[in-house]
């Protein structure tokens, strides 16, 4: 089928959908925190979210030193302080079901999360998902640049869940996306960007390979240096003792996969979808490792193909986002915000270079998909997510192929 370009501007009835999208989101998240304080109320177990833990850490580092945030038995008790904060009047009992959440991040996390227990429990969740919003909104905004950017950016189904959850999707997607947006023109500005979401580490284990191979290295370099002084600002704030303590439970947090420690339902990976197809955990590895190579190989050939070309850029740095969450094996829904900008250039490529209507049905399509996820997964025991990410990687893959190709066939 012939490609052409998708219309110019963006529909009303598109954008007036998008925003609906969102307030649908919006209202269940309201309406579940409303029923989690109803339930309270009742003595029943009340709504607890990711966000607790990252309050609870917060409580624990202003009145301990941070390395205890490492501490199981420390970070159980911040828990629990954590969800009185929550809802006042609860039982100790209700309080502890909150369970426990392991710390993960380093200590460099702690330097964003060490305000947040100055404020009020709710007002905190709130001022969290708005501040790390920010770069998230600024990336879209430089991708599409219209009025399509933010209803594109906020009714993304893994924006639901990095809402519902009070996750760090938004900081991680924001500052690589808009360093990925910036890199063609600033690209000390964007390797200092890329540098700062270290604070998510694994997230940018593909950066390095695509700087490489598309000879970005005055990016390199930045990025490279805001990760040491990220480094020194955290052994400035808190001493050189959490950086011993979190690289000692790594090898503990590693082993909770075989342990069964981790809930695969909503994590979307090759690792989660090959454990609960029932294969052994080493048949698991393997695939996962399988998969992390094939991302970081189209990703090196993306990258070196459209070295140093501008042309290119936005499907690069599209496929970039999409093979991340493919190499990793933990990533959960909330982290697929993250293929969120990716989409937004693919669908900027398809407006400029054209689009054939399979297409774009294939890109619609599965963002959408993205949004039952984690509901197929509880319902039939099917992680559907990798098998996404791969569609969407292969649009990408094949729109890069064909820009490169018709740059080669153009007369000079």
């Amino acid at each position: 089928m012939t490609s052409r370009a998708l219309p110019p501007g963006s529909p009303p009835a598109l954008i007036a959908a998008l925003w609906l999208v969102v307030a649908a989101y919006l209202g269940f998240v309201a309406w579940t925190h409303v029923e989690g304080h109803a339930r309270a109320e009742r003595g029943e177990r009340p709504l607890f979210t990711d966000y607790t833990p990252t309050y609870a850490a917060s409580m624990l580092v202003r009145e301990m030193p941070a390395e205890h945030l490492y501490d199981p038995k420390r970070m159980t008790d911040a828990g629990r302080r954590a969800a009185h904060a929550m809802y006042d009047g609860i039982s100790d009992e209700q309080a502890r079901r909150v369970g426990f959440a392991p710390w993960m991040y380093p200590p460099t996390f702690i330097l964003l999360i060490a305000p947040l227990a100055y404020l009020p429990y709710t007002l905190s969740w709130l001022a969290w998902l708005g501040v790390t919003a920010l770069p998230y909104l600024a990336a879209m905004r430089q991708i599409l640049p219209n009025r399509l950017a933010w209803p594109f950016a906020l009714a993304a189904p893994p924006v639901f869940f990095n809402v519902m959850y009070g996750q760090t999707g938004f900081l991680s997607a924001g500052l690589i996306g808009l360093g990925l947006a910036l890199l063609g023109r600033r690209p000390i500005a964007a390797g200092v960007l890329i540098g700062l979401a270290s604070v998510k580490p694994h997230f940018g284990v593909l950066i390095p390979l695509a700087f490489i191979a598309g000879g970005h290295w005055r990016a390199f370099a930045a990025a490279a240096l805001t990760v040491l002084a990220t480094i020194v600002a955290s052994v400035f704030a808190f001493g050189d003792d959490p950086w011993f303590a979190f690289i000692g439970t790594s090898l503990f947090h590693l082993e909770g996969f075989g342990a069964g420690a981790f809930n695969f339902v909503p994590m979307t990976t090759v690792l989660s979808t090959v454990q609960m197809a029932g294969l052994p955990l080493g048949a698991a590895w393997r695939a996962q490792y399988a998969a992390a190579a094939l991302a970081a190989g189209v990703v090196v050939w993306a990258w070196a193909r459209g070295r140093r070309r501008r042309d290119t850029l936005g499907l690069q740095a599209a496929i970039l986002c999409v093979a991340t969450p493919l190499a990793l094996p933990m990533t959960y829904l909330y982290d697929l915000v993250l293929v969120v900008p990716g989409a937004a250039w693919l669908w900027a490529d398809m407006r400029e270079r054209g689009a054939s209507r399979a297409e774009v049905v294939t890109l619609a399509a599965a963002m959408a998909a993205l949004l039952p996820v984690k509901a197929v997964a509880a319902t039939f025991g099917v992680q559907t997510g990798p098998l996404i990410l791969a569609v969407l990687l292969a649009l990408a893959t094949h729109r890069h192929r064909r820009a490169l190709a018709r740059t080669v066939r153009a007369p000079t």
